[in-house]
């Protein structure tokens, strides 16, 4: 039976949730697919391709993104918060996102349900409530990158102690220490999202 596009992405999908974005490779979706890795060309390009179709296949696990008539703020802040769980969902989701220029489907149909939000919130022109949108995903994929990429720390208190020794004369760093040292990513991208929102919806003078 022919393979189809989506069989390919599933088994690039699966590579990645077991060994990262190292572990995909053309040769290795053909060996999980138990054909010869030419093959895939048929269907993929390159890997690059094949990355941003997976890209895709990740916004596409947010399930239906059109908005309604409430507070666009808000509704952004939901569409940010489900991408960013569709990316945490996926071993280095945040990785292969942020390697690609995606252009599929489900990433077009997220910014077409996006960038109206933000011009309803205040901005008055597309073009820069796009470039809103942009910083607002790069600074998500870039949170969850970050998090993805982080390791237990057993000696976190070590470290915070190191830290406050370090800064013994800045006053200003040990004051904010417990947010350097903030378990709950959370909770710090919440607050991240809502100050760059607050920031989208201001008015500004133009930088033409």
């Amino acid at each position: 039976m022919p393979m189809d596009r989506q069989e390919i992405v599933d088994a690039a999908l699966d590579l990645l949730d077991e060994g990262g974005e190292a572990g995909v490779s053309m040769r290795a979706v053909a060996t999980r697919l138990d054909v010869k890795a030419p093959s895939l060309y048929w269907h993929f390009r390159s890997k690059q391709d094949l990355l941003e179709a997976m890209a895709d296949a990740i916004v596409a696990d947010m399930g239906d993104v059109a908005v309604g008539d409430g507070d666009p703020s808000e509704q952004l802040f939901t569409l940010l918060a489900r991408f960013r769980t569709s990316l945490l969902a996926r071993r280095d989701g945040g990785r292969v996102f942020a390697g690609t220029f995606a252009l599929g489907p489900h990433v077009l149909d997220l910014s077409e349900a996006a960038v109206p939000l933000l011009l309803r919130s205040g901005v008055d022109d597309p073009g820069d409530a796009l470039d809103s949108w942009f910083n607002l995903v790069r600074f998500t994929v870039g949170s969850v990158i970050e998090q993805q990429s982080a390791v237990d720390q057993p000696h976190q208190v070590d470290r915070r102690s190191l830290f406050e020794q370090l800064n013994a004369d800045r006053p200003t760093m040990l004051r904010v220490a417990s947010r350097i040292f903030e378990p709950d990513e959370d909770r710090r991208y919440e607050r991240g999202v809502r100050q760059l929102l607050r920031g989208a919806d201001s008015p500004r003078a133009s930088t033409d």
